[in-house]
């Protein structure tokens, strides 16, 4: 497995890994979206599931571009609107993390050394 395939599972691990830590955040400032809601709880826990999902057909050798550009962009929408209902915080700043984390996933895979592990797995 080329080592840009491997960078971008370790992107992936960091933004799942960021999510979780701006949820916290998002937790001291307010009791209703902490992790002792259950609903919040259960959201992120699909999250995690989600993003090993991704992970897992990264290393099958699945072409995730489309799926990483998707959840991205939902991810942006999802940013926009926490910013503009809640402003600029800690919160904010992890889940820009986890959708820069996102973009250099999308980076490494296409890189040449990520593109020919592509479609050497395709054959």
């Amino acid at each position: 497995m080329p080592s840009d395939i491997k960078k971008a599972a370790i992107a992936l691990v960091i933004s799942c890994v960021s999510t979780l830590v701006a949820v916290y955040f998002d937790g001291l400032d307010f009791e209703e979206i902490s992790f002792s809601d259950p609903f919040t709880l259960g959201i992120n826990i699909i999250w995690a599931l989600i993003i090993a999902w991704i992970i897992w057909d990264l290393f099958r050798g699945k072409d995730i571009k489309l799926t990483l550009l998707l959840v991205g962009a939902i991810m942006l929408a999802s940013l926009i609107w926490d910013i503009s209902e809640f402003g600029f915080g800690m919160a904010q700043l992890f889940y820009a993390l986890e959708l820069l984390m996102f973009v250099a996933a999308y980076f490494f895979v296409n890189t040449k050394e990520g593109k020919s592990w592509y479609s050497a797995k395709s054959l």
